[in-house]
C-alpha cells in the first residue's frame, strides 16, 4: 500500500526509510484547520496502522507556518461547519488518535505554531523545534477558549501553564516552550535533528510503541465525558454569536472586538 501516490487537497506526504513525513499544505491559508485537513490526517494515520515497517510520522509545516490554529477566514465566509463539517468530534479524534496509534509522532516545528496547531503539538510524541519557531493560544481574544486543545496541552504541560498560555494570548518562544515541555529539544538545524532521532526511533517494533502508549494512556486517563465536555465547548462558543462577530470583523475590518 503505497499511501504517497494517493492526491490529498490539504496534505502532502514523503516515506523514507520506514517514515512518513506529512506536511501540511494549506498555504493559501497560513496552514490553519478545516475539516478536510482534520479528515485526510486521521485517514493517513489510520492507514498506516496496516503497515508495520512506517515506524514514525513526522508532522511539519509550510512557508513558516507550522499550523496555525482554526481557518477564521473560511469561517467568516461560510460558518462554523466550514471547520467541523460532519463530525464536531473530528479534530479531537484526530489528537486522540496520536496517542493511541503505533507509531511514533514527531512534530518538527519550524515557523509559527498557534491554536489549534498547539493541540498537534501537545499531543505528540517528541516535539522538535526550529530556534526561532513560536508558539502561542489566542483563542480568548475573540471570546474562545482552546476546550479541544486543553486535555492534551495540559497532559504535556500541566494545568497551570496551559492556563497560563491562554490568558497570555501571545506567543512564546521556543526557549521558553522548551522550559515549559511543550518542545523536547530545540535546535538550529531541525532537519538533521530529526534524522538523528529517526535512527534510534526505526529500531523499535510497532508493537512495542503501542504498548507505551496504551500503558501511558492509562497512567493519563482522558475519558468520553473529557471528550464530550471539550467539543460541546468549543462547538457553543463557535457557534455563538458574539465569536461569529468577533471573527467576522476581524477578517473583514482587521479589528479586535476591543476595537471601536
Amino acid at each position: 500500500m503505497d499511501i504517497t501516490a494517493h492526491h490529498y487537497n490539504t496534505i502532502r506526504l514523503q516515506e523514507q526509510r520506514g517514515a512518513v513525513f506529512l506536511q501540511i499544505y494549506r498555504p493559501e491559508a497560513n496552514n490553519s484547520i478545516n475539516a478536510l485537513l482534520v479528515e485526510e490526517i486521521l485517514l493517513v494515520l489510520k492507514q498506516l496502522e496496516a503497515d508495520p515497517a512506517i515506524k514514525v510520522v513526522v508532522l511539519e509545516g509550510y512557508a513558516g507556518h507550522f499550523c496555525t490554529g482554526m481557518d477564521f477566514r473560511a469561517v467568516s465566509e461560510s460558518g462554523a461547519d466550514i471547520m467541523f463539517g460532519d463530525d464536531p468530534n473530528g479534530y479531537y479524534n484526530m489528537l486522540k488518535h496520536f496517542l493511541s496509534c503505533s507509531k511514533t509522532i514527531i512534530s518538527k516545528v519550524e515557523g509559527k505554531v498557534n491554536a489549534g496547531g498547539i493541540g498537534l503539538v501537545a499531543a505528540s510524541d517528541i516535539v522538535i523545534a526550529d530556534e526561532k519557531a513560536t508558539f502561542g493560544l489566542s483563542e480568548a481574544l475573540f471570546g474562545l477558549l482552546p476546550a479541544c486543545v486543553m486535555p492534551f496541552l495540559v497532559r504535556r504541560v500541566g494545568f497551570q501553564k496551559a492556563q497560563w498560555m491562554t490568558l497570555l494570548t501571545q506567543p512564546i518562544s521556543a526557549q521558553r516552550a522548551y522550559e515549559i515541555g511543550l518542545v523536547d529539544e530545540i535546535s538550529d538545524n531541525v532537519n538533521d535533528t530529526v534524522r538523528r532521532n529517526l535512527l534510534r526511533l526505526a529500531r523499535l517494533e510497532t508493537s512495542t510503541i503501542k504498548e507505551l502508549k496504551e500503558y501511558m494512556m492509562q497512567l493519563w486517563y482522558m475519558d468520553e465525558q473529557t471528550q464530550k465536555l471539550a467539543v460541546d465547548k468549543l462547538t457553543s462558543l463557535v457557534n455563538s454569536e458574539s465569536v461569529q462577530t468577533n471573527i467576522k470583523n476581524f477578517i473583514q475590518n482587521g479589528k479586535f472586538p476591543w476595537d471601536k
